[in-house]
């Protein structure tokens, strides 16, 4: 996959410079079978959903942009029926597929049909090494089995997996185990620790964020080796060095060599930034990249241009989202509080290990806003400090 990777930069860099699209996002449903309790998207069944030959005929636009890599995702990308139609149509337009899915669907019968399109990679969504905790989480009796089964299957095929959890408070301790599976399996593997709000604003999953102490550990433990590849390693920005998130800068390509699509036809600048940018019922794909003042103002994002975070000491270290500053506080180009969280625990576990000089100890400028726990609108909120109630909860 390394070799894959490296020419996905060499096409971004060009797609920025020729004003292109390299990557699309196409979430072509909503619905999902599982009601995982981290989960950022709504997912009733909409009646709007694209039909086959919409899709078909926005492939063909996106295909005429040059757009070569193609995600396909959810909800549950295969709570579609036509949802194989789907991946073949978009494999005889010649784009470099990838699936994320939980692996429900996937049978026999339909790995032997996926191998026949050899998509680049599936990911898989699993949260545990154990069956209990996974479940916890997914509220699915049965998802474990489904998803290792499926996960099996692929790569029995010869198809590349890659294993991913969101890590919470709940199941921090459990993450370890999914990374062995997935080793023994012959599987790739990779961590989020940033569990969002939902796309309408609603707080609740941030809950299940892990506490202040169980952050710090998790940087210092199962992070460690991840952090010094890349931040100190021999491909890290330093090693080369280059300067790490310089101001001119964008914090991150969503609008600009990658966009999403929403099951109506909306485009986005990313699947977790909701920003509709135009429509694809009401116009094509080229007029939306070329035309879209919504698009053009993301694209227009450095980090000299974010509120608080020009003049942070701390942005080499920080793994922003556009969409978490929008969802959360409001405001696109403004900070994310839970970045910064992660940003000085980044920093000081890299400072304590004796990786960076030990003079680097500031603070976010948004410091005194940014609560120890992640609920940052809550200590906004209250004076007092308080916490909300919890609308959900994972039984530990």
């Amino acid at each position: 996959m390394k070799p894959l990777r490296g020419a996905a930069d060499l096409l971004a860099a060009r797609a920025q410079r020729e004003g292109w699209p390299v990557t699309v996002t196409f979430q072509v449903t909503d619905r999902c079978n599982y009601e995982c309790v981290h989960c950022y998207q709504e997912h009733d069944a909409h009646d709007d959903e694209l039909s086959f030959a919409e899709v078909d005929r926005i492939l063909d636009e996106i295909a005429a942009m040059g757009v070569l890599f193609l995600t396909f995702m959810g909800g549950e990308f295969f709570m579609r029926k036509d949802a194989d139609q789907i991946l073949a149509a978009a494999h005889a337009k010649g784009f470099a597929l990838k699936v994320l899915t939980t692996g429900h669907h996937i049978t026999d019968k339909r790995a032997d049909f996926l191998a026949t399109l050899r998509p680049i990679q599936f990911d898989l969504s699993l949260y545990a090494g154990t069956k209990g905790k996974h479940e916890e989480i997914t509220r699915m009796p049965g998802s474990w089995e489904r998803t290792v089964a499926a996960a099996r299957r692929l790569l029995a095929r010869k198809m590349a997996v890659l294993l991913k959890a969101p890590v919470m408070e709940t199941n921090v301790d459990d993450v370890a185990g999914m990374a062995e599976l997935a080793t023994e399996m012959g599987a790739e593997f990779t961590f989020d620790p940033k569990i969002t709000a939902i796309e309408t604003g609603d707080q609740a999953p941030l809950e299940l964020r892990m506490k202040a102490e169980t952050l710090k550990r998790f940087y210092r433990t199962t992070m460690a080796g991840h952090l010094e590849r890349t931040f100190i390693g021999p491909e890290s920005m330093q090693a080369k060095g280059e300067e790490l998130r310089p101001l001119h800068h964008a914090p991150c390509r969503a609008g600009q060599q990658s966009v999403s699509i929403s099951p109506n036809g909306d485009v986005w600048p990313c699947n977790a930034l909701p920003m509709p940018c135009g429509n694809l019922r009401q116009q094509s794909f080229a007029e939306i990249w070329a035309g879209s003042p919504e698009l053009a103002s993301v694209r227009g994002l450095t980090w000299a241009s974010l509120a608080e975070c020009n003049r942070c000491s701390l942005r080499p270290y920080c793994q922003r989202c556009h969409g978490m500053a929008l969802v959360e506080h409001g405001q696109v180009a403004g900070p994310s509080l839970e970045a910064c969280r992660h940003a000085v625990e980044i920093r000081d576990s890299l400072r304590e290990r004796g990786l960076i000089p030990a003079t680097e100890t500031a603070l976010p400028p948004t410091w005194d806003r940014v609560d120890a726990d992640g609920q940052h609108r809550a200590k906004a909120a209250d004076p007092n400090g308080k916490r909300r109630v919890a609308a959900l909860r994972v039984i530990s």
